[in-house]
């Protein structure tokens, strides 16, 4: 074989080796956008006012952030929201209730 074959079937190879790198590059890119469009869908969805909606929302934000395509930055942001809206939801709410239902009557 010449030299110059030698030369065409390394690049050859390179250029294959190159375009599989790049397309596996691309696949897990593409992976990882869809796994934050998921986590995006749910996080939109705890916060809804309807119980079984935000319910569903977090069932499905535990099954999509234990995802290997989340990094180890991305989990640390994606527990420090997890525990602010824990926290938030564990806060007693106002309801600005003003009759005074629950009071203790005073005698007349």
């Amino acid at each position: 074989m010449s030299a110059q074959a030698w030369v065409t079937l390394t690049v050859g190879v390179l250029a294959v080796v190159g375009v599989a790198f790049t397309v596996r590059q691309r696949t897990i890119a593409d992976k990882r956008s869809q796994a934050w469009q998921r986590i995006t869908w749910c996080l939109d969805h705890t916060l809804s006012d309807k119980d079984d909606e935000a319910e569903l929302g977090w069932d499905v934000y535990a099954t999509v952030t234990d995802s290997p395509l989340i990094t180890a930055t991305e989990r640390d942001v994606l527990r420090a929201v997890s525990n602010r809206s824990a926290r938030a939801l564990a806060q007693v709410k106002e309801t600005g209730d003003t009759d005074n239902w629950n009071d203790p009557q005073e005698p007349q």
